[in-house]
């Protein structure tokens, strides 16, 4: 990827941020740390050329599949949907309220692009597995893709379906950990610590890269990487609340938006790290 290339992806994301920074403020809500750090991962797949967008939005039975288990960032992926042209800008009007259209968790239906409703974490995995098997016994050509927390690790159902997608070489399957490091009471490695989870990705049978979740051309080039008959496992190392400075790696966020100074205090850091 060239450096044109990379710096375009770099002011989508930073647009994207600037989107989840507004409605955090707006709406009050919005999970908006757990949001910031999925950013890179979701604007590397639907603008790295990796997701046929057109497919998304005519909602064509061979398009590409976003599965977004850590449901929680859901504005993350409103954001990008937005930027790509899949859902209008006005969809967010009333975020979150009993009079808006979209809710902190992505819903089944609400719009094209959102492939499972999420939320209950856990979920995601198993039912990527199902989606790329139908595939694979289809020849239909797509690629499933499922964003996953680390924290989410902790659930057993989550290892059950990576036992499946390595028996069932589900090798259009790609399974992408947002390893952030924390979870609504703390830190993943003080709760119930899941590293090291590339070595217990490779054990489970899967072709796995880590990298650095905030880099857009490790993120692409990772994505690019063919995993044969495997399925692939990327880690993307990241930031809890990545892009706001007051937030990044901190508890504290879960469910709670941005006061009218914190989010001019947003702004006015933006300005002055790209002034």
């Amino acid at each position: 990827m060239d450096k044109e290339a990379v710096f375009c992806l770099e002011k989508l994301c930073e647009d994207v941020r600037k989107e989840i920074a507004r409605c955090g403020y707006e709406s009050g809500r919005g999970h908006i740390s757990s949001a910031l750090s999925s950013v890179e991962i979701l604007v590397s797949l639907y603008f790295g050329g990796f997701v046929d967008i057109d497919k998304v939005i005519h909602n064509c039975l061979d398009r590409d599949r976003v599965i977004l288990s850590k449901g929680h960032a859901g504005l993350a992926l409103y954001s990008v949907l937005i930027k790509a042209g899949v859902m209008e800008h006005s969809m967010l009007e009333g975020f979150a309220s009993r009079e808006g259209k979209l809710s902190t968790h992505p819903v089944l239906d609400e719009v094209h692009g959102i492939e499972m409703s999420s939320g209950s974490l856990g979920q995601g995995i198993g039912f990527a597995c199902g989606t790329a098997l139908a595939e694979k016994m289809q020849k239909s050509g797509y690629h499933t893709y499922v964003i996953v927390g680390d924290g989410e690790l902790q659930e057993g159902s989550n290892w059950e379906s990576m036992l499946f997608a390595s028996q069932m070489k589900l090798n259009k399957l790609t399974v992408i950990v947002d390893q952030n490091g924390l979870q609504i009471s703390g830190k993943v490695d003080d709760i119930n610590a899941v590293k090291p989870l590339k070595e217990k990705f490779d054990a489970f049978g899967f072709y796995t890269i880590e990298v650095d979740g905030h880099n857009v051309k490790a993120l692409t080039e990772a994505l690019e990487e063919p995993s044969e008959y495997k399925p692939k496992a990327i880690i993307a190392n990241t930031v809890k609340g990545k892009g706001i400075s007051f937030i990044e790696n901190r508890n504290g966020w879960h469910g709670k938006g941005l006061t009218l100074q914190q989010y001019q205090q947003f702004l006015e850091e933006v300005k002055q790290n790209h002034g």
